[in-house]
């Protein structure tokens, strides 16, 4: 079963309104060629998918980039600077089709082909949706804990049927196509932010899980729905709904959520500082009238974001775009395409990470100059990109496959290049090292400060900040970090990859298990049963300050 048509049938459920025709200079209608569609994830197209990973299994110390080598202890969890299979004993009897990770999270969602849910990494709020919040007890010594009932962290992938037991006790009448077996709803797709996790379903509902406090999760703006941790998951007030087109795409920040609708409509919701909820403000106030004391709003409804600007000049030349097809979250940034390929970035602009020239924030979505896009994914300080550049407000024709597989684009890349005192970019510029190769949306990803991909028949993978837990996956004796792009040698000549997905310290790519490349890779079984170590519960407390 490929969860892509469930993805690609929300999509043609309804047509997008925005570009679907343009007028030509004798006034008669013109079809204009979508250049961009919803990603999506063939995991089917593998015999046997399997996970294989570069990076650390510290999450709590990964997720804080380099500054966590720093504060590992004397024994640290495993790490793997090579490409590594990883076999876990939940996943025996499962097909992975997709995996979800984000540039700040610190843990990881995959999706089975029957619409299961697995989940790893920290848990110290119920991000993964097991029911329980794990966290570090404390022992009465300064400084020392011991291990929790419930781990911190959850060592391996572990199956978490809350996500679909939830969504099958809420729903009603009988099986659909949104269901699995005729019962339990199947989960489609998923996005991953710093401490809570968005699971959409077939059906077009959107579920939550994790930290809320500033309203990420959108169950809404009462107290009790912004709960500083939520294990058990619960419906977001977005999509599925009566009068609401169903989801097709979400993804996940640092504390902010995005969706987009069946209708090409984007909706966001919770924290607004940077304004990356591109309503066209930051929402800062001041909580006291005798002093200033200023902070930012926590929207837990999610709203529709109904201006985006035309010109990054103008901010006051907005208009409706009905035609979004992807979104992307960073750390605090965002970005989505439209169908026929108009790129907008909106949220913090330091460094220059939002492509406009310069380093000024943007709250309302802002499009891009210069190229259209396929995909725009969101780091911490960095941008990158698929596309085809475009000339007085056209692209150029979508160039030819290259080596029998077709393109997505070329490659751009902007904000911190070569790390935050180095090289940078404040434009899509093209990564020239990539030029000529066959580059696929769904087989790029980027961390918090790396990029990781499988092109034709490499995987190739590099850091724009330099990185120290083995997620470029250039081998034992190999360098840890590289400013410009290699190919990591152990996966050279691999055959077919599904998708490719990064956080802050690790890169996980969806492999067949049968490619002669992937059989000479070494294997990590993981344990059947972790307990968390006090070292990994304290760094784990530590990761949420």
């Amino acid at each position: 079963m490929d969860l892509s048509q469930d993805i690609l049938a929300l999509a043609e459920e309804a047509e997008p309104t925005g570009a679907a025709k343009k007028e030509s200079d004798d006034g008669e209608k013109e079809e204009d060629t979508a250049i961009a569609r919803p990603i999506t994830i063939d995991a089917g197209a593998l015999k046997q998918p399997v996970i294989v990973m570069c990076g650390s299994t510290d999450w709590a110390n990964a997720v804080k980039g380099s500054a966590g080598r720093m504060t590992q202890g004397s024994v640290a969890p495993p790490q793997f600077n090579a490409p590594t299979v990883i076999q876990a004993p939940a996943l025996k009897s499962a097909r992975i089709a997709r995996l979800g990770v984000g540039p700040c999270a610190g843990h990881c969602v995959a999706i089975t082909d029957d619409g299961r849910v697995f989940a790893w990494g920290l848990n110290t709020h119920g991000q993964l949706g097991l029911g329980e919040v794990g966290a570090p007890v404390p022992t009465g010594k300064k400084g020392v804990t011991s291990p929790s009932v419930t781990p911190a962290t959850v060592a391996g992938p572990t199956e978490a049927p809350r996500w679909t037991t939830q969504r099958a006790s809420s729903a009603k009448g009988g099986g659909s196509s949104a269901s699995r077996g005729g019962g339990a709803p199947r989960a489609v797709s998923c996005a991953v932010g710093k401490n809570h996790t968005l699971i959409t379903f077939a059906d077009g509902a959107v579920w939550a899980a994790g930290h809320g406090a500033r309203g990420a999760l959108g169950y809404g703006t009462r107290k009790p729905d912004m709960p500083d941790a939520c294990s058990v998951p619960r419906r977001v007030a977005v999509g599925g709904t009566t009068g609401q087109p169903p989801i097709r795409a979400v993804a996940a920040g640092a504390d902010f959520s995005l969706a987009v609708g069946a209708r090409g409509e984007l909706y966001s919701w919770g924290w607004s500082e940077h304004g990356k909820l591109g309503h066209g403000t930051d929402g800062q106030y001041n909580t006291k009238d005798s002093s200033i004391k200023l902070t930012y709003t926590a929207s837990g409804t999610p709203r529709r974001v109904d201006a985006f600007a035309e010109d990054a000049a103008d901010g006051a030349s907005t208009r409706l775009i009905t035609n979004v097809v992807a979104v992307s979250a960073g750390k605090h940034h965002a970005a989505c395409v439209s169908s026929d390929g108009h790129g907008y970035t909106w949220g913090d602009g330091a460094y220059g990470k939002l492509g406009h020239r310069t380093q000024d924030q943007r709250t309302r979505p802002t499009r891009l100059a210069g190229a259209r896009f396929t995909t725009i994914l969101c780091g911490d300080n960095s941008t990158c990109a698929l596309g085809f550049p475009e000339y007085r407000g056209r692209p150029f024709a979508k160039p030819p496959s290259v080596g029998g597989t077709d393109s997505d684009g070329c490659l751009y890349v902007w904000g911190v290049l070569k790390g935050t005192h180095g090289e940078g970019a404040t434009h899509p510029v093209p990564e020239q090292e990539l030029a000529g190769w066959a580059l696929k949306a769904s087989c790029l990803s980027m961390g918090a400060s790396h990029v990781a991909m499988v092109a034709e028949t490499a995987a190739i993978a590099w850091a724009q900040s330099a990185v120290a837990f083995g997620q470029l996956g250039y081998g034992t004796h190999g360098p840890k970090s590289s400013h410009r792009p290699q190919k990591l040698v152990d996966l050279d000549g691999v055959a077919g990859c599904a998708q490719v997905a990064a956080h802050a310290g690790a890169t996980f790519y969806v492999l067949d298990a049968d490619d002669p490349v992937v059989k000479e890779l070494a294997k990590y079984d993981v344990p059947a049963e972790v307990e968390a170590s006090p070292e990994s519960n304290t760094a784990a407390a530590a990761a949420e300050a």
